[in-house]
């Protein structure tokens, strides 16, 4: 009988797996070498980046971690993460700094690398068809929902009509209404939540120009987009909703808006007008 999440979080994963890996299928046992090889890289890792770079296919990771008696490749990363996490001392470049300062260390990094991750022409790519969408719907769901509303208050702030949505049933319902000349801007950090890939997919299929943005290179979702914005430092599953994975798909964000604004004056008069808007807010 499969074990149940609960039961498998506390399993010794790798040593588990150093004794069944020799008795594994070829295509199961690339796989275990691939994790024993380097099990902290897999913690960032989807599916399919996991199939590819271990030479099998993503049938074979799922069947893998089955094996290994988790129900889910999700399931067995995070048995793995608390493994790693309770064995693994703190980095030597971190070890005398407050853990407060950390944290900013950290999201520093992740501005950085998506500074060197992101290609400009795609920022122009999709501020473009933002700035000529007929409609502009953004969704995401958990912690990619925040950067989902941002994106729909920026972009309200230039005069864009944009719509976000995290609820999924609402997302998959306003995806399915769009069309030709409609923006779909899906946010999901992993590239493969259910209900982000779906909404997607229903995006697409409506005829949509559908944009991602996601801190993963490979996913169902970057292969379903027309133009991936690669944000940095992909979570695990102990570190769903860092500072770090958000800060980066926050600056995207602003980068588009920036854009958009540099590139359109009619954009720099609505910022105008609707500062102006809430000006009598506050005190």
């Amino acid at each position: 009988m499969s074990e149940t999440p609960t039961s498998t979080i506390g399993r010794k994963v790798l040593a588990s797996l150093r004794a069944a890996n020799p008795g594994l299928s070829p295509a199961l046992g690339r796989i275990g070498d691939y994790v024993l090889d380097g099990p902290e890289r897999v913690l960032s890792q989807t599916v399919t980046e996991l199939a590819e770079a271990s030479g099998s296919s993503e049938a074979s990771v799922i069947r893998f971690c089955r094996e290994q008696g988790f129900p889910s490749f999700q399931g067995f990363k995070l048995a793995l993460a608390t493994e790693l996490a309770s064995a693994q001392p703190a980095r030597a470049e971190e070890a005398g700094r407050h853990s407060l300062f950390r944290i900013v260390d950290r999201a520093v990094d992740a501005l950085r690398q998506t500074e060197d991750l992101l290609d400009p022409a795609a920022v122009e790519a999709v501020a473009d068809r933002l700035r000529a969408a007929r409609r502009v719907l953004v969704f995401g769901v958990g912690a990619s929902a925040i950067t989902a509303r941002y994106a729909q208050y920026k972009l309200a702030r230039i005069g864009l009509q944009a719509v976000a949505h995290d609820d999924p049933h609402m997302a998959a319902m306003a995806t399915a209404a769009l069309g030709d000349g409609d923006v779909a801007l899906a946010v999901s950090s992993s590239g493969s939540t259910l209900d982000v890939v779906r909404a997607a997919t229903l995006a697409k299929e409506a005829g949509a120009f559908l944009a991602a943005i996601t801190n993963r290179t490979k996913s169902p979702l970057t292969a379903l987009a027309d133009v991936v914005l690669l944000a940095s430092t992909p979570e695990t599953p102990l570190t769903g909703g860092a500072l770090a994975s958000k800060i980066s798909q926050l600056v995207i964000v602003d980068m588009l808006f920036e854009t958009i604004a540099d590139r359109d004056p009619a954009a720099r008069d609505a910022i105008r007008r609707t500062a102006q808007a809430v000006t009598d807010r506050g005190y």
